[in-house]
């Protein structure tokens, strides 16, 4: 049973290693799907690790060669799609057909099967609040179809082996799926720690210079005001207006950068969220006809949340905002339910607009950092700092020509929030 362990277990080292190597180059986000070029590098590092497991097999199997070289596949092809699975997949093809032998027709069939499998089953795992059930469930099938090819054309194999292998092939694969998980809960903190570092940052910043800026910005305002309804001067006249818009904008900026600063703690009430989202909906309706967008929901349910009214509401309005503004020649922006658990709702906020890449997702919060002409790079700086208040979080997940979709979770009414919802359970 030694000669079977110990193989394995540098297979499952080799896995956690390369793991963490991808997760350093290449750190895991969730929602955030790889460029091609990316895609590409995850399947030549997948593939190495995949042979690097191949150079440490079960050798006391006569003509037949045992590795966990079929979980990196599994797991490259559910986390980032298709085309790294395949190339994976291929590399550790070429180099089981280059070992030669007998039996290479099932190595190479068990490599097929691993990646049929994960391919259809991507699309369930792909969705959080089935991501556990649908690992069991790949792995439970995958288990059953290769212990049925090995025991239909192995007879050599012994118990032992099944028991130990199977035992070490379920290990590997479950470890590395709570790994990569997380991994990216890891990502996530860091992430908002240093968005909380810019936020704090601009604060001081905002602190420091608001009272310095704001009292010559009124007198100024108010001069060019007064001179632009006395004066003879046509050009001071026509240049007027345009002075006074952009100190009015200037005053906005300082404006929101103090409501991300200021000491304002929510009044969280209990409320209900469907009405919250209907209000919402109605009141940016109009702005959507405009735009030739349409807005629309699914049932949400009756759950109650534990917010601030107002600063939700100024929240989801800049979000939808935002979309209808993305939304290029006329389209849709839908509201539903996401995920429930006792403790929060998610609601997503999908629109089909044109979408952002990596490098814009990765930007989306910073001060100053806007896709739009006339855009200031705060409105979702603001957003962030109200949801954030209140306990909630804010995740986008875009796909570039197609759409983005902007998850939303709230805090329900629970007994730890002082705040009862008897219907939540």
């Amino acid at each position: 049973m030694q000669a079977f362990i110990e193989p394995l277990f540098v297979n499952i080292a080799i896995i956690f290693s390369f793991t963490h190597l991808l997760n350093m180059f290449f750190p895991l986000h969730p929602g955030v799907i790889p460029s091609y070029k990316n895609q590409i590098i995850f399947g030549l590092i997948s593939g190495a690790g995949a042979l690097v497991c191949m150079l440490f097999p079960i050798e006391t199997l006569q003509d037949s060669y045992f590795d966990l070289r079929n979980v990196p596949i599994m797991i490259v092809t559910l986390y980032v799609g298709w085309l790294p699975g395949a190339i994976c997949s291929l590399i550790v093809l070429i180099a089981r057909i280059g070992m030669g032998g007998d039996l290479v027709w099932l190595g190479v069939v068990l490599i097929f099967l691993a990646y049929i499998i994960c391919l259809i089953y991507h699309g369930f795992f792909d969705e959080d609040k089935r991501r556990w059930i649908s690992t069991m469930y790949i792995a439970l099938v995958y288990t059953l179809f290769y212990i049925l090819f090995i025991y239909s054309y192995l007879d050599f194999l012994t118990i032992d082996f099944y028991v130990v292998y199977f035992s070490s092939f379920l290990i590997a694969f479950f470890s590395c799926i709570f790994l990569i998980e997380r991994l990216v809960k890891i990502n996530m903190q860091l992430k908002e720690t240093v968005y909380l570092d810019k936020l704090a940052v601009a604060g001081q910043m905002a602190a420091a210079i608001a009272h310095e800026v704001r009292n010559p910005m009124t007198t100024i305002r108010g001069m060019i005001q007064f001179l632009g309804s006395t004066t003879t001067d046509e050009k001071l006249k026509e240049h007027s207006p345009l002075l006074i818009e952009e100190l009015d904008r200037t005053n906005k900026i300082i404006t929101d950068y103090l409501s991300m600063v200021k000491p304002d703690v929510p009044k969280l009430e209990r409320v209900e969220l469907e009405k919250v989202l209907m209000d919402v909906i109605s009141l940016t309706a109009p702005y959507g006809s405009i735009n030739n967008v349409e807005l629309t929901a699914s049932e949400i349910g009756s759950y109650k949340v534990c917010i601030d009214e107002p600063k939700l509401k100024q929240g989801l309005m800049n979000i939808i905002k935002n979309g209808i503004e993305a939304i290029e020649e006329g389209g849709t922006i839908h509201l539903y339910p996401y995920k429930v658990t006792k403790r929060n709702i998610t609601i997503a906020i999908e629109d089909n607009g044109k979408g952002m890449t990596e490098e814009e997702l990765e930007q989306i919060g910073l001060p100053f950092y806007t896709t739009k002409a006339k855009g200031t790079g705060l409105g979702m700086m603001v957003t962030y700092k109200l949801i954030q208040d209140m306990g909630g979080k804010l995740r986008y997940e875009s796909v570039l020509n197609e759409g983005t979709r902007v998850l939303l979770t709230l805090p329900l009414c629970t007994k730890s929030s002082g705040l009862v919802d008897e219907g939540v359970e």
